[in-house]
């Protein structure tokens, strides 16, 4: 098993993400018949999965990766507390929120992707990656806040400009008072 998990690692080090997919699934199977063996091996386990998750999101398996990153807790807990983990769930809620056609689910999975950065950021406050990602969400929000104002502003003016006006009086000069 451990020589398999090096050749996957040497795989995806590599760049050959299907060969160290395959390598990692035949990895992952002693794993889901003895689960204690995540708490033995629980580097490597970690390693498996995450690169897992990392190769199905960069061939476009979104649900995949998100359905074996949200399967890991329960045979690791601890995971959920990396930086890693956080990187992987937020990228793929941020996935959700991109790909969403229903505007406040996008606004929904929007937050939970921010969450998540915040949290890998606690657990990995050195980590570029997570910094970047979490000021991008950061600046989705900011310029939707600035959106929102200037549409208020807008509502509001219009509002001035329909409101009835009362009639001004005009006073007569005095050389046309009688």
């Amino acid at each position: 098993m451990m020589r398999q998990f090096e050749r996957a690692q040497n795989a995806y080090r590599q760049s050959d993400s299907v060969r160290a997919l395959e390598l990692y699934g035949g990895v992952e199977s002693p794993f889901q018949k003895l689960p204690w063996m995540s708490a033995l091996f629980k580097e490597e386990f970690e390693h498996l999965n995450l690169n897992a998750v990392a190769i199905l999101y960069s061939q476009g398996k979104y649900q995949e990766a998100l359905a074996k990153l949200e399967k890991l807790p329960t045979d690791d807990p601890s995971l959920v507390e990396t930086g890693d983990y956080s990187f992987w769930m937020g990228n793929l809620l941020f996935r959700q929120a991109v790909e969403s056609k229903n505007p406040e689910s996008s606004v929904n999975a929007l937050k939970s992707a921010l969450s998540e950065y915040q949290k890998g950021l606690v657990a990995q406050p050195d980590d570029w990656d997570l910094k970047f990602n979490y000021e991008l969400v950061r600046h989705i929000f900011a310029q939707q806040d600035r959106n929102r104002q200037q549409q208020e502003q807008k509502v509001k003016t219009l509002i001035e400009k329909l409101r009835p006006q009362e009639p001004q009086r005009q006073e007569l000069a005095p050389e046309k008072r009688g």
